[in-house]
């Protein structure tokens, strides 16, 4: 009863911890006592893919399967790619299409009223159901660029940001489709840093699909160090006036391309927002990589998501998908 008790008072602790972006004690702050307490948490784990990614990445990758093309560098915060190469792409095109046909088009009740415009169409029932999605996320030339970015073995993420999502932007369902809101607004994400997103775009992606927009990690740096960003000097969400006053807006990038396009981007490094006045639809596969140790304490109040893992499966694509593996 006790021992329920300390858990129950950390849980609540958490969720205040986490509300309005860490407002009690402020973005920074928070991330800095996330750390400490993750990083004593999930020493060994940590310390465990650290040391597999330095002296065993190469068998890792030959075990899951080997490259099937150069290797993707991210640099300066991200890498697009547009080949069509990549393992299971392909099979994640078409299935993805079967999605889209079932339930694009309609607001569904699973997402409430979080973020009027953007919807996550993806259950989990479908991790099971269409493979292809865990395949591509879990392959050797996806995993080879994120691990070399961060510098040991990801993980997919269990609860904020969700691991897999297939979303939807539409204007049609926004509620203030004159007026930027939440993440139609410059951010970085503090959740968990560092980690990694891989954007597929599902479907031909113009401005008028609201993309994807980012600023490399090199000018979000500056701009962050100019306004003292994640401080309790400066709001988390940042309008294009706050954050163009410090940076050339020529510098950013958006991610219009066409249908089956890659990008690799450190959100946690990088200004970036999307969605902002999707007058036609936009579909986009976010995979979201991270370490262990996280710099929030989303995953005391949270119940994770859980990936299937097979016996078969290889040490990597285990890892992948099961952040609490040790050896």
């Amino acid at each position: 009863m006790r021992t329920f008790g300390i858990k129950s008072l950390f849980r609540k602790a958490a969720r205040r911890l986490h509300e309005n972006h860490n407002s009690l004690l402020g973005i920074a702050n928070t991330m800095r006592l996330a750390r400490t307490y993750n990083g004593i948490k999930f020493r060994r784990q940590a310390e465990w893919r650290q040391a597999m990614y330095e002296s065993e990445l190469l068998a890792l990758l030959e075990e899951n399967g080997p490259l099937a093309r150069p290797p993707i560098q991210i640099r300066d915060g991200w890498a697009i790619d547009t080949s069509m190469s990549l393992p299971h792409l392909n099979r994640v095109l078409e299935d993805s299409e079967t999605i889209i046909a079932e339930r694009a088009g309609t607001r569904t009740s699973r997402n409430g009223s979080y973020r009027s415009f953007f919807q996550d169409v993806w259950t989990p029932a479908d991790l099971e159901k269409y493979p292809s999605f865990l395949d591509f996320a879990s392959s050797s030339d996806v995993l080879s660029a994120v691990s070399h970015c961060l510098g040991f073995i990801p993980a997919l993420s269990t609860t904020i940001p969700n691991g897999i999502r297939f979303v939807e932007s539409n204007a049609e369902f926004d509620d203030q489709p004159n007026q930027p809101h939440d993440s139609q607004l410059h951010h970085i994400d503090y959740y968990s840093v560092p980690s990694v997103y891989v954007l597929v775009l599902l479907r031909d992606t113009a401005i008028e699909n609201g993309p994807w927009t980012f600023l490399p990690r090199s000018a979000s740096h500056e701009a962050a160090a100019k306004l003292e960003y994640w401080s309790r000097k400066c709001p988390f969400r940042l309008c294009d006036e706050k954050l163009y006053s410090v940076v050339d807006r020529k510098q950013i990038i958006q991610f219009c391309y066409p249908r089956g396009t890659v990008l690799f981007i450190e959100p946690s490094a990088c200004f970036h927002y999307g969605s902002r006045n999707s007058v036609k639809p936009r579909f986009q596969l976010m995979l979201g990589y991270t370490g262990v140790r996280r710099t929030d304490f989303s995953e005391l109040f949270m119940p994770p998501n859980v990936y299937p893992i097979r016996d078969t499966d290889s040490r990597l694509r285990k890892m992948v998908l099961n952040k609490n593996m040790l050896p």
